[in-house]
Protein backbone atom coordinates (compact mmCIF):
# COMPACT_ATOMS: atom_id res chain seq x y z
CA UNK A 1 0.00 0.00 0.00
CA UNK A 2 2.62 2.64 0.70
CA UNK A 3 4.47 1.71 -2.65
CA UNK A 4 1.22 2.19 -4.66
CA UNK A 5 0.88 5.53 -2.59
CA UNK A 6 4.59 6.76 -3.25
CA UNK A 7 4.38 5.72 -6.67
CA UNK A 8 1.04 7.81 -7.06
CA UNK A 9 2.88 10.74 -5.87
CA UNK A 10 5.81 10.03 -8.31
CA UNK A 11 3.47 9.89 -11.49
CA UNK A 12 1.39 13.30 -10.02
CA UNK A 13 4.60 15.28 -9.55
CA UNK A 14 5.76 13.88 -13.39
CA UNK A 15 2.62 15.13 -14.73
CA UNK A 16 2.99 18.59 -12.76
CA UNK A 17 6.83 18.94 -13.99
CA UNK A 18 5.49 18.10 -17.44
CA UNK A 19 2.60 20.45 -17.86
CA UNK A 20 4.81 23.59 -16.22
CA UNK A 21 7.96 22.70 -18.80
CA UNK A 22 5.09 22.75 -21.54
CA UNK A 23 3.96 26.06 -20.28
CA UNK A 24 7.57 27.41 -20.43
CA UNK A 25 8.19 26.37 -23.81
CA UNK A 26 4.85 27.78 -24.66
CA UNK A 27 6.04 31.12 -23.47
CA UNK A 28 9.12 30.98 -25.10
CA UNK A 29 8.06 30.37 -28.12
CA UNK A 30 6.08 33.15 -28.58
CA UNK A 31 8.95 35.65 -27.44
CA UNK A 32 11.05 36.74 -30.06
CA UNK A 33 15.13 37.00 -30.14
CA UNK A 34 15.23 39.33 -32.12
CA UNK A 35 13.08 41.99 -34.50
CA UNK A 36 13.92 42.54 -38.35
CA UNK A 37 14.46 46.36 -38.32
CA UNK A 38 13.02 47.01 -41.62
CA UNK A 39 9.64 45.81 -39.96
CA UNK A 40 10.03 48.23 -37.03
CA UNK A 41 7.46 51.21 -37.68
CA UNK A 42 7.49 53.03 -34.40
CA UNK A 43 9.44 52.25 -30.80
CA UNK A 44 7.93 54.00 -28.19
CA UNK A 45 9.51 54.25 -24.83
CA UNK A 46 6.86 53.22 -21.88
CA UNK A 47 8.86 53.94 -18.57
CA UNK A 48 12.56 52.84 -17.24
CA UNK A 49 11.90 49.07 -18.21
CA UNK A 50 9.42 48.96 -20.92
CA UNK A 51 9.97 49.59 -24.79
CA UNK A 52 6.94 49.19 -27.05
CA UNK A 53 7.76 48.27 -30.70
CA UNK A 54 4.74 48.78 -33.27
CA UNK A 55 5.94 46.64 -36.54
CA UNK A 56 4.48 47.78 -40.05
CA UNK A 57 1.91 45.18 -39.99
CA UNK A 58 0.69 46.49 -36.69
CA UNK A 59 1.29 43.62 -34.99
CA UNK A 60 3.47 45.07 -31.23
CA UNK A 61 6.31 43.76 -28.90
CA UNK A 62 7.14 44.48 -25.64
CA UNK A 63 10.65 44.98 -24.54
CA UNK A 64 10.84 44.37 -20.77
CA UNK A 65 14.30 44.99 -20.35
CA UNK A 66 16.20 42.62 -17.66
CA UNK A 67 17.03 45.68 -15.33
CA UNK A 68 15.68 49.36 -14.78
CA UNK A 69 17.17 51.58 -17.10
CA UNK A 70 17.72 54.84 -14.63
CA UNK A 71 17.11 58.06 -17.37
CA UNK A 72 15.19 56.29 -20.03
CA UNK A 73 11.35 57.63 -20.74
CA UNK A 74 9.51 58.97 -23.44
CA UNK A 75 11.15 62.13 -23.47
CA UNK A 76 14.78 61.31 -24.28
CA UNK A 77 15.57 59.35 -27.68
CA UNK A 78 17.59 55.94 -27.70
CA UNK A 79 19.99 54.76 -30.23
CA UNK A 80 20.93 51.58 -30.83
CA UNK A 81 23.84 50.26 -33.07
CA UNK A 82 23.67 46.33 -34.00
CA UNK A 83 25.72 44.41 -36.78
CA UNK A 84 22.69 42.57 -38.31
CA UNK A 85 19.62 43.64 -39.98
CA UNK A 86 18.00 43.38 -36.60
CA UNK A 87 17.63 44.52 -33.28
CA UNK A 88 18.05 41.73 -30.33
CA UNK A 89 17.13 40.61 -27.07
CA UNK A 90 21.53 41.11 -26.40
CA UNK A 91 21.78 44.39 -28.17
CA UNK A 92 22.22 47.94 -25.62
CA UNK A 93 20.54 50.88 -26.07
CA UNK A 94 21.85 54.09 -25.21
CA UNK A 95 19.54 56.58 -24.03
CA UNK A 96 20.24 60.18 -25.14
CA UNK A 97 19.30 63.73 -23.42
CA UNK A 98 18.66 66.53 -26.10
CA UNK A 99 21.18 69.08 -24.84
CA UNK A 100 21.51 71.99 -26.62
CA UNK A 101 22.00 71.66 -30.41
CA UNK A 102 22.92 67.56 -29.86
CA UNK A 103 22.77 65.69 -27.27
CA UNK A 104 24.00 63.68 -24.28
CA UNK A 105 24.52 60.20 -23.03
CA UNK A 106 23.01 59.52 -20.11
CA UNK A 107 23.91 55.66 -19.85
CA UNK A 108 23.40 52.16 -21.75
CA UNK A 109 21.02 49.24 -20.70
CA UNK A 110 20.20 45.94 -22.24
CA UNK A 111 17.50 44.65 -23.70
CA UNK A 112 15.36 41.69 -23.29
CA UNK A 113 13.07 39.18 -25.41
CA UNK A 114 10.30 40.53 -27.64
CA UNK A 115 6.93 39.18 -25.97
CA UNK A 116 3.64 40.25 -28.32
CA UNK A 117 1.06 42.12 -26.86
CA UNK A 118 -2.09 43.66 -28.05
CA UNK A 119 -2.07 47.85 -28.85
CA UNK A 120 -4.91 47.68 -25.44
CA UNK A 121 -1.99 45.73 -23.11
CA UNK A 122 0.47 48.56 -24.35
CA UNK A 123 -1.89 51.45 -23.66
CA UNK A 124 -2.84 49.97 -20.60
CA UNK A 125 1.34 50.25 -19.29
CA UNK A 126 1.45 53.64 -20.82
CA UNK A 127 -1.35 54.85 -18.35
CA UNK A 128 0.40 53.25 -15.32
Amino acid sequence: MRMQNCLYVLILSAAWVATEAADVTQTAEHAKRCLPLWSIDNIKVLDEQNIAFRMKNDDYYLNRLPNTCHNLDDNRAIMYSTPLASLCNLDIITVLDPVGGGFQNMGSCGLGEFQPVSESEIRQLKDK
